[in-house]
């Protein structure tokens, strides 16, 4: 083979040497191959091609490594636990909100089981800098790949590069940075939300708000923009005193206008701030839906038993979860192909928390 050859991608010309003096028996079981830097002037590439190239040998069971000492030839009698046996899935958040974690550990648990492959749970309390120590800790040690459901995707950049130059599979989950292609799983988030204002417009409503809660987000940027378009595509269009972007929600103007009557509706950009409004306006006696219906959006287990069940977009996290493993294995075996994102369907229900007028 001459490493002039161009019709194979460069990372493959360092696998087909390897395997090659396997086959020659230049290279028997357990003797080292040459080193990074040693592949890199041999055959006159780089040394994230030849990372790639290795990490796709250790993945495939063909090498394994040893920390300090180099890449080897695989033996049946070789004691060093294999990358393969095992995905790390990095969760990063406030809290175990609802079922909705455990029902995308399960989605992932479901596929990585017919993989026979092990998952491993890394939970980050939605701190960025713990969330970026952690994963650059794991890149040093040997994993199959990374599911990352980030805090915050576009501070993640940062330590997202450093995972390309390892040539770790990693994909992310729910959400995604800005700018940045990455492999990535979400529910259709656009369309979702603009189906449900798209059904309080059938309702009769025309003054429809928005409220946010982590506005950052790629998730409720999308959402955003299906409400949005929803309203624009009914001749609508929301004034600021309607959009609430902020964390802190303003309660004492979300009151102002439903007295007034300038606000009939709210669609609220998950379930959590949807039932945080439910229980601030019910205290402050106001009657949902007689006087506001409000739409959420996931359909949380708790959203059904709040005091006047949720309206919500539903979107299904098992299979999220799935999946994203299903794309994480797919990104594995096919290391050339491009970046992807996959959009879930999500289905609209409707409960007691809407009114038509």
């Amino acid at each position: 083979m001459s490493k002039n050859d161009t019709t194979l991608p460069k990372y493959q010309l360092v696998k087909d040497y390897v395997l090659l003096q396997i086959e020659n028996n230049e290279l028997g079981k357990d003797d080292r191959i040459p080193s990074g830097s040693e592949f890199a002037k041999l055959l006159d590439v780089s040394s994230i091609t030849v990372r790639k190239a290795l990490t796709e040998l250790v993945n495939e069971g063909v090498i394994y490594r040893v920390r300090g000492k180099g890449s080897f030839v695989a033996s049946k009698e070789a004691s060093v636990s294999k990358p393969s046996d095992y995905v790390t899935f990095i969760i990063s958040g406030n809290e175990m909100y609802d079922s909705s974690y455990m029902q995308l550990i399960k989605g992932v648990q479901s596929f990585l089981n017919q993989q026979g492959c092990k998952l491993i749970i890394e939970f980050v309390e939605n701190d960025v800098e713990q969330e970026r120590e952690l994963i650059l800790k794991l890149i040093q040690s040997e994993n199959r790949g990374l599911l990352i459901y980030s805090a915050n995707p576009d501070s993640a950049k940062e330590y997202l590069k450093e995972v390309r130059k390892r040539s770790i599979p990693f994909v992310m989950l729910d959400r995604f940075p800005s700018g940045y292609p990455v492999n990535c799983i979400t529910c259709n988030n656009h369309d979702g939300a603009y189906e449900a204002v798209e059904y309080l417009i059938d309702q009769g409503h025309r003054n429809i708000g928005f409220a946010a809660y982590d506005f950052h987000l790629s998730t409720e940027v999308e959402r955003y923009n299906g409400y949005l378009n929803a309203m624009a595509n009914a001749s609508l269009t929301p004034n600021d005193d309607i959009l609430f972007l902020q964390r802190d929600l303003d309660y004492s103007r979300l009151l102002r206008q439903i007295q007034k009557g300038e606000l009939t509706a709210l669609f609220c950009v998950n379930d959590r701030r949807a039932l945080e409004v439910i229980e601030q306006l019910t205290l402050q006696g106001v009657k949902i839906p007689e006087q506001i219906s409000i739409m959420g959006f996931d359909d949380i287990e708790s959203s059904k038993f709040a005091k006047v069940s949720l309206s919500t977009v539903k979107q299904h996290f098992e299979m999220l979860g799935y999946e994203g493993a299903k794309l994480l294995f797919e990104s594995i075996k096919d290391t050339s192909r491009g970046y992807k994102k996959v959009l879930l369907s999500t289905d609209l229900v409707i409960r007691e928390s809407i009114n038509k007028i």
